[in-house]
């Protein structure tokens, strides 16, 4: 795979040019900013095509929650790196729809293979 380093909870691993984080159920807003400022200095430093917040470990999505991460994102594409999230379980997603959150701007896959797949192709218009 790629190497791979990790902040106390969020594990980050290079693959093909991208980072896959996997963020874990009991994410705290610490972990987030840590993770985040790991990511930025990666790309940074690094010819990074696209990040992957893999959320399946989460078991649910406030929106709280859903706007850290949505800053997140926005914060990582701001470097210029695309952002997709992946894992998404249905009753996150339901959650999610049930808050009437908007979450027409966020980049999603079902797996990591999609993600890496819709990063690698530039295939971002199946979302």
């Amino acid at each position: 795979m790629g190497d791979s380093s990790n902040n106390l909870s969020t594990s980050i691993t290079l693959v093909k040019g991208c980072l896959i984080v996997t963020l874990p159920n009991d994410i705290t807003d610490a972990d987030i900013k840590v993770g985040v400022g790991n990511i930025l200095r990666r790309i940074e430093k690094s010819s990074i095509r696209g990040v992957i917040l893999n959320l399946s470990m989460i078991s649910s999505v406030d929106t709280y929650l859903f706007k850290i991460l949505e800053k997140a994102s926005k914060t990582i594409s701001l470097m210029g790196a695309v952002v997709v999230w992946v894992g998404l379980r249905p009753g996150v997603v339901s959650s999610l729809i049930d808050l009437n959150i908007d979450a027409s701007k966020i980049k999603a896959a079902m797996d990591l293979e999609q993600g890496l797949s819709m990063i690698l192709n530039d295939n971002l218009n199946m979302c």
